[in-house]
């Protein structure tokens, strides 16, 4: 039989990792008004309550995997006979009285495979709150992805009032000089007041997306102003198939191999309990009768424990092939999501690309053309808010691409296992 370190020593070191890691995680705070992805997660990691349910967690099944590792107690057991009758036996002239010791010897090892059985679990639980992590981070990572993309929403709308705004003070001159009808004033009057609402509301939008992102760390306010981060900074990606090859080491699957390994211990646990335990008792028996003392000693053997044992071993390895079939379904999934996510990253990056380096200059060059030309008034009113709602559409087209470009390269820093990232700074 090997030998196993004792599951609580072994909780206990995976409880002070977990805590160090914590704590060393919690060192970043928000130190200006800009909050960068680092920071984030930092806080997150220090201060989201469920960080802090694992450490609870890990301690109950510490303490679980301990008392599971305790040989059986012994027991004291009194008795007293044969007296408070009748005749012969009334009062206590005829006591009996009896101590003894008594005690479960357990057989075919179950003790060392009951500590065995501690530590896979703990093992089992380290990978399954690796993965919930993970989970954590790549939540923070999605939601500080939709502040800095509403950030860049806010400037599009402030934007969109400026040109709204320069629009109603050139038509308005146009009005005055009697190049215009009032009626085209009106038209950009109400343009301006949408343009503002519009932009109100993307400042709403903005100041819930930053909530969202803070009460990550238990900050209903949001004393942050900004994120750092430029949307349209795309990273490189790798070839399909470096991802694929990281699935198989992924946490995702990992947690299966340690569900699998813990699973295995309760196979062999259940086989050792064909070996039936014994019990045995020794003690002293005080006759009162004779004034003397005699030794007792007695031992038994339950019945019917093979039957038992091998319906449990039968539940026990069915849940081992169960863990084998979760892990292929998982498998075959991962993979197949991988293969979609790539597709749709793929395309997003094409998509931000065009609409921000290729199609917003033209479209910028084109409304550069007609402000020019309508004030010379070869263009129309119509055909320049065209032209601005042509810019402001590529632009939100190009915000939008971006962030899902962000977003699923998040998911598939997840999917893989690799360390999520969003927004990085390069080393000066």
């Amino acid at each position: 039989m090997k030998s196993y370190r004792a599951p609580a020593w072994r909780a206990g070191v995976f409880v002070c990792v977990l805590g160090s890691w914590i704590e060393v995680s919690g060192a970043g705070t928000v130190a200006d008004d800009e909050l960068t992805f680092e920071q984030a997660t930092a806080l997150a990691t220090e201060r989201n309550p469920q960080i802090r349910a694992f450490m609870s967690e890990a301690e109950s099944v510490a303490s679980r995997s301990a008392v599971e590792a305790l040989p059986p107690a012994w027991s004291l057991q009194t008795e007293f006979e044969n007296f408070g009758g009748t005749g012969n036996v009334s009062g206590v002239s005829a006591l009996e009285s009896t101590v003894q010791l008594s005690r479960v010897f357990e057989r075919g090892g179950k003790l060392a495979l009951r500590k065995e059985l501690g530590a896979r679990e703990i093992d089992a639980l380290a990978a399954d709150q690796q993965v919930r992590r993970i989970d954590l981070l790549a939540e923070v990572a999605r939601r500080f992805i939709h502040v800095v993309s509403d950030q860049q929403s806010l400037q599009t709308a402030r934007r969109a009032t400026e040109l709204a705004d320069t629009t109603r003070n050139v038509v308005k001159q146009r009005v005055e000089a009697g190049a215009a009808s009032p009626a085209m004033l009106s038209k950009a009057e109400i343009a301006l007041a949408r343009a503002r609402i519009a932009e109100e509301h993307a400042e709403h939008e903005l100041e819930s997306s930053r909530v969202n992102l803070a009460v990550l760390w238990g900050d209903a306010n949001a004393s942050f102003v900004t994120a750092a981060g430029n949307i349209f900074e795309l990273p490189a990606l790798e070839t399909l198939e470096v991802y694929k090859q990281r699935l198989e080491a992924s946490p995702e699957l990992a947690r299966f191999a340690s569900d699998a390994r813990a699973q295995d211990a309760r196979v062999r646990l259940a086989e050792a309990g064909k070996a039936a335990d014994v019990s045995v008792a020794a003690g002293v028996r005080r006759l009162e009768s004779f004034d003397e003392h005699a030794l007792i000693a007695s031992f038994s053997v339950p019945l019917g424990t093979r039957q038992k044992a091998a319906l449990e071993e039968k539940s026990a390895r069915a849940s081992r092939a169960r863990i084998d079939a979760e892990r292929e379904a998982t498998l075959l999934e991962v993979q197949a999501k991988l293969f979609e996510l790539y597709q749709e990253i793929s395309h997003a990056r094409t998509e931000a690309q065009a609409l921000h380096t290729n199609v917003r200059p033209q479209a910028e060059a084109m409304l550069a053309t007609t402000e020019q030309g309508y004030r010379a008034g070869r263009f129309s009113l119509l055909e320049l808010a065209d032209a601005q709602s042509q810019l402001l559409e590529v632009e939100r087209e190009a915000i939008t691409a971006a962030a899902q470009f962000h977003t699923l390269l998040i998911e598939i820093q997840r999917v893989t296992g690799a360390p999520v990232r969003a927004f990085e700074r390069s080393a000066p």
